[in-house]
């Protein structure tokens, strides 16, 4: 990648100031009270259970990959993702205190932005090259962030202090998210098409969820009147922006990936966290303004970050 530290920054700042404005378009809208909680509500619920699925789906059958080549890219991102889980499971029940919040400070730290900052990201640094792995990445990846997803908020938010696990699973084979990866999968694996009219419908509505997710979470989110979730969501975002990167890239050292492979794993997780999280939490009854916070707070921070990395990585001759 022959970039310099500026072209890093402008690199960045284009992939990530979009949604930037989205998040504050979200803010302002909500100030002059042309949308509500009662609209960011409803459209986190329409994210969550139609267009998010979407998006996931389409992304995915247009993609088409060998899943068996990229076996090892994809089991350090399971590793990665379990061990930075584990880690955030433990700092959680020791540090957090609020038993609720638990679980939005674990998914913020793990879940990153893949199926849509972390495709752009490495479909500007490399190319289609970049993009077919990415593509592998995501699509399994993102399956097991729902899985931890659903698992980490089920506990946190369970009554008593256990979660079911039948409640779990349940929570788990109904994820909408969950259902529209497993179902992409055995759709392009067995060689069916969409018609073309199927097709623009479900690109219609895959369009609608950055923009929509943006602007809920923008009109939940409030860096100016933070309460205790604001110590939750600076923690979890400290986790997302800096320790996520730095961990997954010295797995994937250890396991002596350089190069594209170690790019797009550096890219995949120098992400902010996922716009999904606010939808989950949301959808699950935790509190929607942390998980706002972690998305403000990581989109502005991962601007800097990933193109800090990328230039350290470059000066290493590691990508």
């Amino acid at each position: 990648m022959q970039h310099g530290f500026l072209d890093s920054i402008l690199f960045s700042v284009g992939v990530t100031l979009p949604n930037i404005l989205m998040l504050l378009l979200g803010i302002y809208l909500k100030k002059i009270r042309m949308i509500n909680d009662h609209f960011s509500n409803q459209g986190s619920k329409l994210v969550f259970n139609v267009t998010l699925p979407a998006l996931l789906f389409l992304s995915i059958i247009k993609n088409p990959t060998d899943y068996g080549s990229q076996l090892t890219i994809i089991g350090i991102g399971v590793l990665g993702t379990l061990i930075l889980y584990l880690l955030a499971e433990w700092f959680a029940a020791r540090y957090v205190v609020e038993k609720k919040e638990r679980g939005t400070f674990v998914q913020g730290v793990f879940r990153a932005n893949t199926g849509i900052i972390g495709l752009s990201l490495c479909a500007n640094a490399y190319g289609s090259a970049g993009l077919a792995i990415a593509s592998v990445y995501t699509a399994l990846i993102t399956l097991l962030f729902n899985i931890l997803g659903v698992i980490t908020l089920s506990r946190s938010l369970a009554d008593g202090g256990k979660a079911n696990l039948s409640h779990i699973f349940k929570h788990v084979i109904k994820n909408p998210l969950i259902i529209a990866i497993i179902a992409a999968l055995l759709f392009s694996n067995l060689g069916f098409t969409l018609h073309d009219a199927l097709f623009s419908t479900v690109d219609y509505l895959a369009g609608m969820t950055l923009p929509l997710a943006l602007l809920c979470a923008g009109a939940s989110l409030d860096l100016r009147n933070m309460d205790g979730s604001s110590k939750v969501a600076i923690w979890s975002s400290i986790g997302r922006v800096l320790i996520a990167p730095l961990t997954m890239v010295l797995i994937a050292r250890a396991f002596g990936l350089q190069g594209i492979d170690l790019g797009v794993i550096f890219l995949m997780s120098a992400t902010p966290a996922a716009a999904a999280s606010y939808a989950m939490v949301k959808s699950m009854g935790g509190n929607g303004k942390t998980a706002a916070n972690i998305i403000g707070i990581t989109t502005f921070s991962a601007m800097f970050g990933s193109a800090i990395g990328i230039v350290i990585l470059r000066q290493l001759n590691w990508m």
